[in-house]
């Protein structure tokens, strides 16, 4: 009889704590409009800069960022060479565009301000494009391989993408995968049970190795055509965007979670300003 009381306690207990419980939507503070910069600068090509301002951080509408016709903008290295900018839609969105290359070891400024909002800056170099190579997979199996040759006593990271791609080799769809702990079993704090399209990493575990990354497909690879892996090389300030990024976009609507707020190395504003490097490892499936 004792223990029929105490069940019967412990059911009227959860039913009370379900009747008493209220959704609550946390909404963090917002700081006030501030000017939004954003590019990822790639050795070779032209920076691409996109200056926007900011919405409340319940806002999920991308198209809800203002875009800003007359902003002040300068892009300068670390000499103090201005370089000329041309503003240019691309894809229904206003870019500022430079006439010049990124140079890899040079440092590029972004300097930007607009009436009634406050001047902000942010600056960073580019990495050295990975070393990496020998990128297989055989027709029908869901295994991807490559090999990766990391720099010794540097602070290195890295993104891993695959993608399906035509026969100019210009992507067309992205394959989903994770790291295949059968054979990357070194790697435990990168291993994943999800698969994901991107995969964001730093080189603690393998520094100035040599590794053979296998990589385990969500789909079967296709049994004709090519793929691309790509391989990324990221700054710091790359690294911890990306990063925090991808950690927000999956905690959303996760009520147990902690909020993610998103790296910025913008000074008085929000985005990004970073270097990234892409080997892109071109192959046929056999």
């Amino acid at each position: 009889m004792r223990y029929q009381h105490i069940f019967l306690l412990l059911v009227l207990l959860t039913i009370l704590s379900i009747a008493c419980e209220k959704p609550v939507n946390i909404t963090p503070s917002y700081e006030g409009n501030k000017l939004v910069v954003n590019t990822m600068m790639q050795q070779d090509s032209p920076i691409y800069v996109r200056v926007t301002r900011s919405v409340p951080v319940n806002v999920y509408d991308e198209s809800a960022f203002e875009e800003l016709p007359s902003v002040n903008i300068s892009l300068t290295d670390e000499s103090g060479t201005v370089l000329p900018l041309q503003r240019q839609q691309i894809l229904g969105k206003w870019y500022y565009v430079s006439s010049a290359a990124a140079v890899r070891g040079h440092r590029y400024k972004v300097a930007a301000s607009a009436t009634g909002l406050v001047g902000v800056e942010a600056s960073d170099t580019l990495p050295q494009k990975p070393q990496a190579w020998d990128a297989t997979a055989q027709k029908g199996s869901s295994r991807i391989k490559f090999i990766l040759k990391d720099n010794p006593g540097t602070h290195d990271y890295y993104q891993l993408r695959v993608y399906n791609i035509d026969t100019a080799n210009r992507p067309i769809s992205a394959l989903y995968f994770k790291l295949d702990p059968a054979f990357n079993n070194n790697l435990m704090d990168i291993l994943s049970t999800a698969q994901r399209s991107i995969l964001i990493m730093n080189d603690n575990r393998f520094d100035g190795r040599e590794v053979t990354f296998v990589l385990q497909t969500q789909d079967l690879v296709p049994t004709t055509g090519k793929l691309m892996v790509e391989v990324t090389a990221l700054t710091y300030n790359a690294y911890q965007y990306l990063k925090t990024a991808t950690e927000q976009s999956e905690s959303y609507g996760d009520i147990v979670s902690e909020p993610v707020r998103v790296f910025t190395n913008v000074i008085n504003g929000y985005g990004i300003v970073a270097g990234i490097n892409s080997n892109k490892l071109v192959f046929k499936v056999d």
